[in-house]
């Protein structure tokens, strides 16, 4: 049987799954300049839920910029 979720890549459109309250959640501690940290198991969808409220902040805000760094082989 195969998966229907995308594992080892960072998933947008249909492949994201519904994860609203956590996307409010980013989206008002970016809006409100607090410091988050994400922290769950590997290959949950961190990097993904980052990237859909980033791309969501910089549709609705020109001025807003992001800046991603990979730093898992330091």
């Amino acid at each position: 049987m195969n998966s229907p979720f995308q594992f080892g890549q960072i998933v947008e459109g249909e492949a994201f799954t519904d994860r609203e309250e956590s996307i409010k959640r980013l989206i008002n501690n970016f809006n409100s300049g607090v410091n988050t940290i994400l922290i769950s198991p590997r290959k949950w969808g961190k990097s993904s839920l980052v990237k859909k409220v980033s791309k969501t902040l910089r549709s609705e805000n020109a001025n807003m910029r992001f800046c991603f760094l990979d730093l898992m082989k330091i």
